[in-house]
């Protein structure tokens, strides 16, 4: 069964009858730094796959122990994934928003995970069209499961579309500090979700990635890719296996880092996420090959330890030793980690700015200065990016709504 599943609540008031408890981390920045003139727009996440195809979501909830949610979402294709209390064939049905007909996919048992008396289901749909919303539902023989939920694919690269897309760090607690972010990540629009780590406190177990990822972050997941990278706590069971059952991650990584590792393109920005528990020479060179391939005109790199950062945990030399140079020789702009609850963004060292944004629910830690910060805040929050032409901007926002931080980054000459 789904149980304390955000999709049927206020935030706080579930928060609250779930038992939770509150880290009591700050919620609403004291400072601010250079804040944009032009602020995000304030709209519900889901607002044009909600128009297009209801979000009705799970219907028969006795058949579904973890919720649908979306993989590896692309141009021309899409993984739907979600666990059911039987393991009877089921099947994925997609439409246009007008009921239009476009695929009838089978769902394949992934035999690599292990849910608690449940089974896995993965439904990979191809031949999909570029920037296209689409509705899909599951079926259990003549039975929807799961009605129709919007979903839309990614641009295709050289179109000039602008992405949009959020990242949140340190947030798996299932606490109170966890929904108040979450009430402001919902009211933002946004195309894909990245995390930088820690998604499930405090080990890493699969019941924690149930109960403090899968129920909080349902109504998001159903219906925006999710492409999360593991922290130091999602190392703490069976060398981070629970993390690489529950997703399916592209797996480019090489076979060393399969899951561990990897990179993908959206529109025109080429994304990689890197396993900062596994830094050494064969994530160097896997990474130098695939920045050098890269054509795309922008590049964000994401990852869990900061190799820049004024918090209790300090830079991550490792990382700045290793991954540093081939950063600043490709010229990468925008470097996203977590590790610190807290928020931080240097000046731009080698051309690239680096931001710690691991105050995603958690509770809050203090945080200095140093030579390289620009502003750094201890205070809940997530980060919204979007890029458009040859500009960027990354807009910090705080548990209470308010935006405390912004930066405009223009693309690399390349």
């Amino acid at each position: 069964m789904i149980v304390c599943k955000h999709v049927f609540l206020a935030a706080l008031a579930f928060a609250a009858s779930c038992g939770f408890v509150n880290q009591s981390g700050n919620v609403k920045a004291t400072r601010t730094g250079e804040v944009s003139d032009t602020p995000v727009p304030r709209v519900a996440f889901d607002a044009e796959a909600a128009e297009a195809c209801g979000g009705a979501g799970v219907s028969q909830p006795d058949a579904v122990s973890r919720a649908p949610y979306l993989q590896q979402v692309d141009h021309d294709s899409a993984m739907i994934l979600w666990t059911a209390l039987s393991d009877a064939s089921m099947r994925v049905e997609v439409t246009l928003p007008d009921g239009s007909p476009v695929a009838e996919v089978q769902s394949r048992v992934d035999e690599s995970a292990r849910p608690t008396d449940a089974t896995q289901h993965v439904a990979r749909v191809d031949g999909l069209s570029p920037a296209t919303v689409y509705c899909y539902s599951v079926h259990a023989g003549d039975a929807a499961v799961i009605e129709r939920i919007g979903f839309r694919t990614a641009p295709e690269a050289g179109a000039g579309a602008p992405v949009s897309f959020v990242v949140i760090g340190d947030m798996g607690s299932g606490d109170t500090d966890q929904f108040q972010v979450l009430e402001q990540v919902e009211n933002v629009p946004f195309e894909l979700m990245l995390t930088v780590g820690d998604n499930a406190y405090d080990d890493g177990t699969l019941a924690q990635y149930e109960s403090k990822f899968f129920d909080v972050y349902a109504s998001i997941l159903q219906s925006i890719p999710v492409f999360p990278i593991t922290g130091n706590h999602d190392y703490r069971t069976d060398d981070a296996a629970p993390f690489r059952e529950v997703f399916a991650l592209p797996d480019n990584g090489a076979p060393a880092g399969t899951e561990r590792w990897y990179s993908f393109d959206w529109g025109d920005v080429h994304f990689v996420a890197l396993d900062t528990e596994e830094i050494g020479a064969t994530q160097a060179d896997w990474l130098e090959r695939d920045l050098a391939a890269n054509e795309r005109p922008w590049t964000i790199v994401y990852g869990h330890r900061p190799p820049y950062s004024s918090g209790d945990h300090g830079s991550d030399t490792d990382f700045r030793e290793t991954f540093g140079p081939i950063l600043a020789r490709h010229r990468v702009p925008l470097v996203l980690s977590g590790h610190e609850h807290s928020y931080e963004r240097t000046e731009a060292v080698d051309g690239t700015v680096y931001v710690v944004t691991g105050g995603g629910g958690r509770g809050t830690r203090g945080v200095g200065s140093s030579s390289f910060t620009a502003f750094a805040e201890d205070v809940l929050h997530f980060a919204w990016v979007r890029i458009e032409g040859d500009t960027l901007e990354l807009h910090a926002i705080d548990a209470s709504g308010q935006e405390f931080d912004s930066v405009k980054i223009t693309a690399p000459r390349q």
